[in-house]
Parts: structure tokens; sequence; C-alpha cells
């Protein structure tokens, strides 16, 4: 941040933190009542131009890369690395098991160093290894690639969420995460129309079939991390598309949603505050559920299809519109919730129930079409849970420090979810795999359960804050104890 706009964005920030003691939840509403709603809407208006079609180009690279084993397993990978038994499902293990050791350390690195620098560096990361990927030779090699895979791609989603949060309002957040999280859909079909077109490109030198799917995929990546260091900016206050006036009605807005200052320094109470508690936790066995219904459809879908007794080709091109009836829902969705501001009942109404009648129809009836139509119904649901559950989690987790360690972790204990996925279809269970089915049938069902909890509590505790239950929490505090309270403080309200 530079320093005039630095200098604004704590002369803001200071000015309001002689008001944190007394302000009250009507006092809060009021102060958000008074911005200028015509200049809300301008800004946001730019942040739609630049800050979510650069986020959501990170994020529908990052998923292709990821995804693609599954387009290049059935393209011929597996005979020409000579995969055996579970070796396939070795090398998808390997990239979840570092995804998830490395996804808290990544999202405090990228509040350090600014979205600008470190989304840039680590897409670059994963574009150049998935690229590295095409030129591999053995299964060792391709595990080891999983592996380093996962850790460049680690800080991507919690990343791109974190940074949306210092933009956007709390209400207006999910719409914005559910569009950049719903071209994981997109990446599904447009993955799938991708992977057979590079693997049509005639052979050069070593590189053919399957390996071409890698090696352009990976290089549209860099490009992308490219566009990215162009266009990012690390923070609202540090924008230079926006006028002074704009940057410091952007600065204010998020500091009265958040009731922190963005300059705050990292402190261990700042872990305690988003670790223990209940909420992030919900959050994370939600996020679990999630994204192992997410991954077992996007890993396996291909395999699924050519079981139904589908070819190759045609395997891949059909799953294009289950993929994109996903993307439709999903941005539909976002937009509904943060219409009606709530998240707890587009999970318990709309995605929870569609996840558990599409593995509930794959496990239990045998006619192709009827199985066809619940790939939709499954691919519809589950691409729409994990993003709203990942806003979810920042709506309710107040200071940027508190947001990005808070998203972090619940993505991380809930990326173990995508690990298990790995092994949910194994070959020995084809064609029926109903172990996969029940897995991901429970996983449904349990999400379901979690997110009506979530819902419930959350009402209770804002209903426990109007009743005043919570004021103590103020008293006898310092200005700098009161401003630490964040998503604890009386005048705060969760989002149920």
């Amino acid at each position: 941040m530079e320093g005039k706009e630095q200098n604004e964005t704590m002369h803001i920030e200071n000015g309001m933190n002689t008001k944190l003691r007394s302000l009250d939840a009507q006092d809060l509403q009021a102060e958000l009542a008074s911005l200028d709603h015509e200049l809300e809407a301008k800004l946001r208006r730019k942040f739609d131009k630049w800050i979510l079609p650069c986020v959501t180009l990170i994020y529908l690279m990052a998923f292709i890369d990821r995804s693609n084993m599954g387009n290049a397993k059935i393209m011929g990978m597996e005979e020409d690395l000579k995969l055996e038994g579970f070796d396939f499902n070795v090398a998808l293990t390997g990239f979840f098991i570092t995804y998830v050791l490395f996804e808290v350390p990544a999202n405090v690195l990228c509040k350090k160093f600014g979205p600008k620098i470190w989304l840039s560096l680590i897409t670059f990361g994963f574009g150049l290894i998935t690229l590295c990927i095409s030129f591999t030779t053995s299964h060792t090699g391709l595990v080891v690639a999983r592996v380093v895979l996962g850790i460049a791609e680690a800080g991507i989603m919690p990343g791109i969420t974190y940074t949306l949060s210092t933009f956007y309002r709390r209400h207006e957040l999910v719409t914005r995460v559910g569009i950049y999280a719903s071209v994981a859909s997109v990446a599904g079909g447009f993955g799938g129309l991708l992977a057979t077109g590079f693997s049509q490109i005639p052979q050069w030198g070593m590189v053919h079939s399957w390996r071409n799917i890698f090696f352009f995929e990976g290089l549209l990546t860099i490009v992308a991390a490219a566009i990215c260091y162009l266009v990012l900016p690390d923070s609202p206050g540090s924008a230079k598309f926006l006028t002074d006036e704009e940057r410091q009605l952007a600065v204010r807005r998020i500091y009265l949603e958040t009731l922190t200052g963005s300059k705050e320094k990292m402190q261990k109470f700042h872990f305690k505050k988003s670790i223990l508690n209940i909420n992030t936790w919900l959050m994370s066995v939600g996020l679990f559920c999630g994204l192992l219904c997410m991954n077992s459809v996007a890993l396996f879908m291909p395999s699924l299809l050519k079981a139904m007794g589908f070819t190759s080709i045609r395997s891949q091109l059909m799953t294009v519109p289950p993929y994109l009836l996903g993307s439709i829902v999903c941005v539909c969705c976002a937009i509904l919730s943060d219409r009606l501001k709530t998240r707890g009942l587009i999970l318990c109404l709309v995605s929870g129930p569609t996840i558990v009648i599409g593995f509930a129809l794959l496990l239990t009836i045998d006619m192709i079409a009827v199985k066809y139509f619940a790939l939709f119904l499954v691919t519809m649901g589950a691409f729409t849970s994990s993003p709203v559950i990942i806003a979810w989690t920042v709506d309710n987790s107040a200071g940027p420090t508190v947001r990005a360690i808070a998203s972090a972790f619940a993505v991380c204990l809930g990326s173990t979810g995508g690990l298990v996925a790995t092994w949910t279809y194994l070959p020995s269970e084809a064609p029926a795999y109903r172990t996969g089915h029940i897995i991901n049938l429970s996983a449904a069902v349990i999400l379901l359960a979690v997110c009506c909890t979530t819902t419930l509590y959350l009402r209770w505790e804002n209903k426990q804050r109007d009743m005043g239950r919570r004021d103590h929490r103020v008293e006898g505090k310092t200005e700098e104890e009161v401003a630490g309270l964040g998503h604890g403080h009386p005048a705060f309200r969760f989002t149920p």
C-alpha cells in the first residue's frame, strides 16, 4: 500500500476505534446505512470489473490443472506410465496430502505479501508444475509432481476468498464467491473439451495425446499468472482504478463490517479466535463432506461414465452438460443467498438434498439414463455447497487476520474430504462402484445435518446478542482490546 493511501486507511480506522466501546448493533447499522449507496454501487461495479475476473481466471486454471488426471487417465496415461492397481489413486492422494498441510501457512503468507504477489507467484508455480507433468515417464515421477502441485495450489481457494472479503461486504460476498467457484463446475466441462482437443494434437517429440493436456493447460496457467500480477491490487486502499473518495469508502465499509482494522499485527489470540470457534469447526465438517462429494465427481465422472458403457471420447463430452448445469445452479444460489442474507437455507433446501438424492439414485438404480440424471443432481449440489460454506466461514469471522486463518483452517480440514475422495472409486469396484456411492451418500447426509445445526445455532446466538447477554464483553476493556473482539463484539451479528 502506498504511503498516502496507507495514511488514509489508518486515519479512517483510528477515527472508528474511538467509537467501538459504545457501539451497539443499532449504532452499527446506522453507520452502515449512512454510507453513500450510489458510490458503493459504483465501487462494486469496479471490483466486479477488475478483481472478480482476475481471481475467477486463477481458480479456473487451478481446478483444470487439479482435475485433469481423470481426463488423462482414459486418454492413455495408465498404459504409458504402467499404472496398476491403486497407482492412480496414490497419485491423486499425493496432491491432497500437501494441499491440506500447506493451506493455513499459505493463507498467512497471502496476508503478509498481499494477493498481487502471492496469488501471482503460486499460480505461476502450479502452471509450471502442470506443464512439467507432460514429461513424466514413471509412476514415481507422477506422484512427486502431484505432491509439489498440492503445495502450489494450497493457497488458491482460501487466498481468493480472503482477498474478496477485503473488497466486498458480507452480503455481497457469496455472489462473488459463487461466481468464481462456479468455474470449478465449468472447469469440469471445459476441461473435458480442452482435454479432447489437446489430445488430438499430433505428436511432437515425446509429447502426445494425454501429455498434450498437461503441457498446454500448464502454459495457459502461466499466462494467467502474468495477467494476475498486472491487474490485481493488494487491497482497496491500493487499488489504482479507484478515486481517493472511493478508496476512503472502500476501506470504511469493510472496517464497519468487521469492526477490526486492516493493518492489525498477527498475534496468538488471532489463532485462538479463529480455530477455537464452534462455527469454524462446524464449517470445517460441512466443507469436508461437500469437498468429498465434489472431488469424487470431479476426479471420477469420466470413469463413472465409461463404466456405463460409453467410449473414452464420448465419456469426456458427456461430462459437459452436468458441469454446465452445476455452474448455473451455483451462481443462482449464490445470488439468492446474498439477496436473502442467509446461507443455511440454501444449503438445507437446495444443495444438501440434491446430493443425497443423486447418490441414492446412483446406488440403487441400474438404468443408465437415471444414473446420468443422478450425476446432474450430484454435480449441481456438490459444486454449490463448497463456495457457500467457505463464504459462510468468512461471513462469520471478523478481522482480516482472523478471516485469513479461519478460512484457511476450514479449507484445510475440509480438503481432507478431497483426500478421501481419491479412494472412493476403486478399479476393483467397477462398474457398480457401490462403496464409493455409499461413502458419498453418507457424507451428503452429514452435510445436511451440519448445515441445519449451524443455522439454528447462529440464529440462537444472534437472539442472545439482541437481548444484551453479550454486552459484558466490552466492559472494563481498553480500546485495543475492544477492537480485537471482532465477531465476539456484542454489536456483531452472524449470518445464519
